[in-house]
C-alpha cells in the first residue's frame, strides 16, 4: 500500500486521485499539457525525484504554482527524504510519498523543526525571519483596511483608503461589467495610480469590446488588454477541442484557467494590491466576502470596495455619474462573460444563473476567485 504524508498537516493522507506524472526535465509545453490533463480529470501532478539532491523537481513545482496557476495537488514521488519536507512544502508540493508508515515520525519532526525562512517561495507556510518582528502582519493589515473601507460610505474615498493603505503597485482587473465600470469611475476621481487591465479571453461579446472602446474614450485612458498565451490555447484545444468546455465541469474550468486564470496570474505579478468588483449579492459563494483580505496564494491584498453594495445602490451610482455600461445589461445579462458561456436571465433568476447555465453546481466560479477550492472529478 502506498503511503503519503500531507505536508500541510504532517499526517498520512488517504485521498488517492488519479495522477499525471511530470518529469523534472519538463519544458513549458509539457507542463501546460500536464496542468490541462490534471484539471480536466481531477488528477494530482506527480513529480518523481531520481535522487534527493536533484533540485529540478523543486523548480518544476514552483513553476506549476507561479507560472501556470495550478491549484490542485502536487505530489513528490521517488527519492525524497524527511529533511526536505519544509522545502517541498514551500516549493509548492502538497504531499510526498513515504517509504513506509513508520517514516511518518521523521517527516513530522522535519516539518516542525524550522521556525522561519529568509526567502520568498511559491508557498510561505512560515513567516520570513526578516519580517518576524513586523508589528502588523499582512492579514492584520488587510483586516484593518477592510474595517476602514466598511466605515467609509463614499466609493471614491474607499479607493483612496485602499491607495493609502497599499503603498506599492495596485492592479485593477476590469471585466467592463457594471461593478467594474463604477469602480473605474471612482478610480478616475480618486487620483491614485492604479494599473487598469482587462482579460480578453478571445471569446467576448462584440458589445463588450465596444464597451472597452467607449470606456477608454470616455475617461481618456488606455486599458491594458491581457490575452491568453497562444501555446496554452493550442494545447487546450488540441486536448479538448474548441467546445470541450461543454462536456464537464472540469473541462470548463480548464478552459477558464487557460483563458482567464493564467493571464490574470501574469498580469498581477509584482502587485501588492488587487481591486475587484465582487459584491455579496452576486451569488451565495460571495455572500461573506470582506472589503479587503489577504490572498496568500497571490501574496497581495485583495480589495472589494463594492462588497456591501446592493443592486439599487450600484444602479443609482451609475445613473448619477453617467457611467458608460455594456448594453447587454439592459438585455437581461446581469453577469457577462464569454459569449458561448453566457445567456440572458429572467428577473426571478439568480444574477449568475446565465453563466455556464448547463451546469448544476451552486456558486459557479471561473477560478479567478475562490482560488483554493478543489476541482471536482468529472
Amino acid at each position: 500500500m502506498e503511503h503519503r504524508v500531507d505536508l500541510r498537516t504532517a499526517a498520512i493522507t488517504q485521498t488517492s486521485p488519479g495522477v499525471t506524472e511530470l518529469a523534472v526535465t519538463a519544458e513549458r509545453d509539457e507542463r501546460t499539457a500536464a496542468v490541462v490533463e490534471a484539471v480536466l480529470h481531477g488528477k494530482a501532478i506527480a513529480i518523481p525525484f531520481a535522487k534527493f539532491n536533484d533540485g529540478r523537481g523543486f523548480s518544476i513545482a514552483h513553476l506549476l504554482r507561479s507560472n501556470h496557476g495550478f491549484r490542485g495537488e502536487v505530489r513528490a514521488t521517488g527519492h525524497v527524504i524527511p529533511d526536505q519536507a519544509i522545502h517541498l512544502l514551500r516549493a509548492g508540493f502538497d504531499t510526498a510519498n513515504l517509504k513506509s508508515s513508520e517514516a511518518l515520525f521523521h517527516w513530522q519532526s522535519s516539518l516542525s523543526h524550522y521556525k522561519g525562512a529568509y526567502q520568498k517561495a511559491a508557498r510561505n507556510p512560515l513567516m520570513q525571519r526578516r519580517l518576524a518582528n513586523q508589528r502588523i502582519s499582512d492579514e492584520q493589515r488587510a483586516s484593518k483596511l477592510s474595517e476602514q473601507v466598511a466605515r467609509t460610505p463614499d466609493l471614491t474615498q474607499r479607493i483612496r483608503e485602499i491607495g493609502e493603505s497599499i503603498k506599492e503597485r495596485i492592479a485593477f482587473s476590469t471585466s467592463l461589467g457594471k461593478e467594474d465600470q463604477a469602480i473605474l469611475h471612482a478610480i478616475s476621481k480618486a487620483g491614485i495610480g492604479v494599473d487598469v487591465f482587462t482579460l480578453d479571453t478571445l471569446r467576448h461579446f462584440p458589445e463588450t469590446l465596444e464597451t472597452l472602446r467607449k470606456t477608454e474614450e470616455h475617461y481618456g485612458i488606455k486599458i491594458r488588454v491581457v490575452t491568453p498565451d497562444p501555446a496554452d490555447l493550442e494545447e487546450l484545444i488540441a486536448h479538448d477541442g474548441e467546445f470541450g468546455f461543454r462536456t464537464s465541469v472540469n473541462s470548463r474550468k480548464a478552459c477558464c484557467m487557460i483563458r482567464k486564470v493564467l493571464p490574470l496570474n501574469r498580469a498581477l505579478k509584482g502587485s501588492a494590491g488587487w481591486i475587484t468588483g465582487l459584491r455579496r449579492e452576486q451569488s451565495t459563494g460571495r455572500a461573506d466576502i470582506a472589503h479587503a483580505a489577504w490572498d496568500a496564494s497571490l501574496e497581495l491584498i485583495k480589495a472589494s470596495p463594492l462588497a456591501d453594495w446592493s443592486d439599487n445602490e450600484l444602479d443609482a451610482y451609475i445613473t448619477e455619474n453617467n457611467i458608460p455600461v455594456n448594453p447587454l445589461h439592459d438585455a437581461g445579462f446581469p453577469s457577462i462573460g464569454c459569449q458561448p458561456c453566457t445567456r440572458a436571465v429572467s428577473p426571478d433568476e439568480n444574477p449568475r444563473a446565465g453563466r455556464w447555465w448547463w451546469e448544476n453546481e451552486d456558486g459557479k466560479e471561473c477560478g479567478l476567485h475562490g482560488r483554493e477550492r478543489q476541482l471536482e472529478v468529472a
